[in-house]
């Protein structure tokens, strides 16, 4: 759990227990509108037939960073409805509640609350009794959990409690890689118009398409990218409310989540940048998660290089089309040999006495943004498509990252 998430007074929590009894005295028993898996208007009676208190709160700490509650329910009428529309119908919307279901030796927490205080039971029951039995201690705080060095709160996120644990034991393993980069309200200011290169006026101009909060974040996306993506534009193709793409990064927005496969013999992608919407509570960053140093891609990319050309800063890109063809596509040409390059600039350099060129080396990892920044790829006489457009101009598949690093040459 990163350390920057804001905790609040114990006895704040305490109040939005008391009026969670009192809606359950009120109506333990209650009719749940809610849509279907086929998205359809549905109804179901619920009954909430326990209710414990645990996590930091039922350990007395003195300060919380969430009221974890869990609840066992039975359904008297219809189907499961949506854990979200039952907990709003019983509770409303109090802030910082978490709910599980189930009991404390098995919920959809997936752990085991050892220190559970079990609350209410049935209307009319003295919930206040448990309440006051547990005893503040200013030494009780949260207890470790396995997924603590995912630095978001998985409230924040959109993947199952299996789903982080797994995390977890891939980085450890080097399976996967991250950092996690802050975003403060300095990151959040807006940025002069005057002063954004043309990449990001193109985000400005798609931006509309997102949710205010999702708008809310582009200052600081635009600066974070300066950061962590230096080749690429933003795809408009691949823009819309909850994910972005610049380069060879996946940006996804809102309450995030990382694909199962992210990056199976994908050439394109770099990495994957998790940004949940703003909040008070906190943390607020961007958890950029790439290969690791033990995933079977390292392995093949840290053995092979390449060369390229660079123009005012930026890989070279041709524009190629075909005499067949009634469209154009971007090309870039990587070389085997710095040789190979040169000779191709000379040639170049011949015809064109404006041109000013600068050669460069990607050796591992630095490929991957190399291979984003065009449709197609071409290494000595071999054409490879790595956009969608690139696979319907050759009219073949995207070319996957082992067959772009078979062709090329190896580090000695």
């Amino acid at each position: 759990m990163p350390a920057l998430e804001k905790r609040y007074p114990r006895e704040s929590f305490t109040k939005k227990l008391e009026r969670i009894c009192q809606r359950l005295d009120e109506a333990s028993v209650r009719s749940i509108a809610y849509k279907n898996f086929l998205n359809r208007p549905a109804t179901s009676l619920v009954e909430i037939t326990s209710l414990w208190v645990v996590g930091s709160y039922a350990r007395g700490a003195v300060t919380c960073g969430d009221l974890d509650l869990v609840l066992e329910y039975k359904v008297v009428e219809g189907t499961h409805p949506s854990t979200t529309s039952m907990t709003k119908t019983f509770f409303g919307t109090p802030q910082y509640v978490r709910y599980y279901f189930g009991t404390p030796e098995s919920s959809t927490a997936g752990i085991v609350f050892e220190n559970a205080v079990q609350i209410w039971n049935s209307p009319g029951c003295d919930w206040r009794a448990p309440i006051n039995s547990i005893t503040p201690d200013p030494g009780a705080g949260r207890a470790e959990r396995e997924t603590d060095s995912i630095p978001l709160r998985a409230e924040q996120l959109y993947m199952a409690p299996e789903r982080l644990q797994q995390l977890v034991v891939q980085e450890r393993d080097g399976i996967i890689a991250w950092d996690f980069v802050q975003i403060t309200q300095k990151d959040l200011e807006p940025i002069d118009t005057s002063a954004l290169s043309e990449r990001d006026r193109r985000l400005i101009r798609v931006s509309p398409m997102m949710g205010k909060k999702s708008q809310t974040l582009m200052p600081a996306i635009i600066r974070l990218m300066a950061r962590y993506s230096l080749f690429g534009y933003w795809d408009a193709s691949e823009t819309h409310r909850g994910r972005l793409r610049c380069g060879a990064t996946v940006l996804h927005l809102g309450r995030p989540a990382l694909p199962y496969h992210p990056f199976d013999d994908e050439p394109t992608i770099e990495q994957f940048a998790l940004i949940p919407h703003i909040s008070a509570k906190g943390p607020n960053g961007a958890w950029i998660i790439r290969r690791g140093p033990n995933h079977p891609d390292a392995q093949l990319l840290g053995q092979k290089s390449a060369y390229y050309l660079l123009s005012d800063g930026e890989p070279d890109i041709v524009r190629y089309r075909d005499h067949g063809k009634s469209w154009s596509i971007e090309l870039l040409q990587l070389f085997s040999t710095r040789e190979d390059a040169e000779v191709f600039s000379a040639m170049i350099a011949e015809d064109d006495e404006s041109w000013r060129i600068e050669i460069r080396e990607a050796k591992g990892f630095e490929l991957i943004p190399l291979f984003s920044v065009a449709d197609v790829v071409e290494i000595g006489d071999l054409q490879f498509p790595v956009t969608n457009a690139g696979g319907a101009y050759f009219d073949r598949d995207k070319a996957t990252l082992d067959e772009l690093l078979a062709v090329l040459p190896s580090l000695p």
